[in-house]
């Protein structure tokens, strides 16, 4: 098999295929006295509230589930939403309603979504969205103005309707993955607030690229000549493996490859062995700030073409001759330190295998200028240090 033919379309696939993971959490408030032994918490700090909870016979509600009357919900049937109004605290007091989330696996990147509804109709309504990265802690303090371990993402606000709205709130600024909790927080000052709804929430998980596989392939792209193909087979299946676990193919395409959902599979043109090079081949750039490998920008690549003009320098003299007499090509370093490969012949690898006199099949990788000796001298001549079989 001809791996270099497939190599674009495996960095393709790893570099635009995503994880498809279930939900971290889906929440349609079809019937909210199932919150409590799901996980969730609801805390009422307002003005007048008897213990975080409701005081019913002093006017006062909690979060309560939805009504028909004067809206239905967002999406499913129509009471199938979670709703607070005015009435979270005595008449004229102030409002702080907390609805907290179980606790979830918490990374940046991660989305919690979710359609609020603020009905206004004159009087200023506002939810808060929060966060905690502390577990399972739904510490929110005691008074109205408290927070606990809860730090602010967004704020909401209006005094007229506006209809039911879809909202999706980043998370960022995490020093790594933990655990906590997402919350919303009805809060309004004293003798505002009238009627909020909130409906299909949901927390997703937005994986990043797998920094090593992709490191493994950047340096499959530059080391390719010098490592034997059956390595780079091993790291293409082992890219293909995480994308067959993240979705199931759909169809076989053209030579082989499988096609999967949100990705798209390059395959490179058969090379044609007899064409004229026109020029250098490709050509590798590591910068110097980030160590990252990648193709050079247009004032790195006039730099590192800089690098190659002869001019009358003894080491260029001496490099190149080192060349012709069948060295490998000589790393380029620009002045702002930098380092670049050009490859070309002299960083061919080919798979060569042998016959030996008991029949037995031998394998070996062997530098593209030495190739023609070992055809003719046989596995004698050594192949690459570590990659004859």
């Amino acid at each position: 098999m001809n791996l270099n033919k497939y190599l674009i379309g495996l960095v393709a696939t790893v570099a635009t295929s995503s994880v498809f993971a279930s939900p971290l959490l889906n929440e349609g408030f079809n019937n909210i006295s199932t919150l409590a032994s799901s996980g969730w918490v609801m805390t009422n700090n307002s003005t007048g509230s008897v213990g975080g909870s409701a005081d019913v016979a002093n006017g006062l509600t909690n979060w309560f589930q939805g009504d028909t009357f004067p809206f239905g919900a967002a999406a499913g049937p129509g009471t199938s939403y979670i709703g607070a109004n005015s009435l979270n605290t005595t008449f004229g007091g102030a409002i702080s309603n907390w609805l907290i989330t179980p606790e979830v696996a918490l990374s940046n990147g991660e989305k919690l979504n979710f359609s609020l509804r603020l009905f206004g109709e004159g009087l200023k309504d506002t939810v808060e969205v929060y966060y905690s990265a502390h577990g399972a802690s739904a510490n929110v303090g005691s008074t109205t103005s408290s927070v606990g371990d809860f730090v602010r993402l967004q704020t909401y606000s209006s005094d007229t309707d506006t209809d039911w709205q879809n909202y999706s709130v980043s998370l960022s600024g995490l020093s790594g993955n933990t655990t906590g909790r997402f919350a919303f927080r009805y809060v309004n000052a004293a003798g505002e607030g009238n009627l909020i709804g909130i409906d299909s929430v949901s927390i997703s998980a937005v994986p990043e690229p797998t920094s090593a596989l992709m490191l493994l392939l950047g340096l499959g792209v530059v080391g390719l000549s010098r490592k034997k193909l059956r390595l780079l087979a091993l790291a293409g299946l082992s890219a293909s493996t995480l994308v067959a676990t993240a979705a199931e193919p759909q169809t076989t395409g053209p030579n082989g490859l499988m096609s999967f959902p949100n990705a798209r599979v390059a395959v490179q043109p058969e090379l044609n062995g007899s064409a004229t090079p026109t020029g250098n081949g490709m050509v590798a750039y590591k910068d110097a700030a980030t160590g990252q490998l990648v193709g050079p920008s247009a004032e790195q690549a006039a730099e590192l073409a800089a690098a190659t003009v002869p001019a009358s320098s003894a080491k260029f003299a001496a490099a190149s001759a080192r060349v012709k007499a069948g060295g490998r090509a000589a790393p380029l370093t620009t002045s702002r330190g930098g380092v670049g490969l050009a490859l070309d012949e002299s960083t061919d690898s080919y798979a060569v295998v042998h016959k030996d006199a008991d029949g037995k099949l031998i394998e070996s990788c062997v530098p593209g200028e030495n190739v023609a000796q070992h055809l003719a001298h046989g596995h004698s001549l050594p192949a690459v240090q570590g990659e004859q079989q």
